[in-house]
């Protein structure tokens, strides 16, 4: 390959930070379209790549949630500036100790889930948002993902409190109620309601303004109609739940909702 073949490679490449389910979707659409992926597991160091390949197309960085703040610590500015942000929990506040206050990554607010052995799960459009959006659009296009690109940070940040508010509501609530999501938001009302309702304080906390709450539940009830047999509680509902209560502690909120799921299904 001539060096200026090598360098266009090097330069349309997609790094891919971790290859759990979101991960691999992403570099599958992307190989597809005839992308360079570069993965970059445990096993791979992030220096050594970045040294071989300086400036990709875009870096999707599709770690846990946990692993999130000091994965983005780490990465070379030039890998900052094009990462794609795909976990769940999201608010601006997340990257803003690496990225400060003027600079944002991008992001993809995920509606859709591959399970091991069955085809990929769309339960709404996913939402795009940043510079690196059509790069991200073009591995969703290559699956017949749906997806629509928001223009503004404000639509940014709605899409991101719903799918939020679907996590939380869904695992926190099932958690009470072992049940589908359908089950849980049509038969416990007494519990979903105001759970939801105080989690939207939360987020708005969080967000640091106010929120819609009537477009919010009218999108939530909408989202788990779409797939009303999704199982509710998910593997790390307890881990979601401390996590919010710890929020709500920080912000000062008085959540009893919370604060009661909080008491009965966490350890001291």
């Amino acid at each position: 390959m001539s060096r200026s073949k090598q360098d266009g490679t090097v330069a349309t490449s997609a790094v891919v930070v971790g290859l759990g389910q979101l991960g691999a979707v992403f570099a599958e659409g992307w190989l597809k379209a005839g992308r360079a992926v570069v993965p970059i597991t445990r096993s791979v160091s992030l220096e050594e790549v970045s040294a071989d390949i300086p400036r990709p197309a875009v870096v999707l960085v599709a770690v846990g949630e946990a692993a999130l703040p000091a994965l983005l610590e780490a990465l070379p500015p030039a890998y900052r500036e094009r990462a794609a942000l795909v976990q769940n929990e999201l608010l601006p506040r997340t990257w803003r100790g690496a990225y400060g206050a003027e600079v944002d990554p991008n992001v993809a607010v995920v509606w859709f889930e591959k399970k091991p052995g069955k085809l990929i799960h769309s339960i709404r459009p996913s939402v795009l948002h940043g510079p690196q959006a059509n790069i991200l659009a073009e591995s969703m296009g290559q699956q017949s993902l749906p997806y629509f690109i928001a223009e503004s940070e404000a639509q940014r940040d709605f899409e991101l409190v719903l799918k939020n508010l679907y996590i939380l509501a869904l695992n926190l609530g099932g958690l009470a109620y072992p049940c589908s999501a359908g089950e849980l938001w049509r038969d416990h009302q007494d519990l979903m309601g105001p759970l939801a309702d105080e989690l939207i304080t939360l987020q708005a906390g969080l967000l640091g303004r106010k929120l819609d709450r009537a477009e919010l539940l009218g999108s939530l009830e909408r989202a788990i109609a779409a797939d009303p047999t999704h199982g509710a509680r998910g593997r790390t509902a307890e881990e979601r739940l401390g996590r919010a209560a710890q929020q709500a502690a920080e912000l000062g909120l008085q959540l009893p909702v919370l604060s009661a799921l909080a008491a009965e299904h966490l350890s001291a």
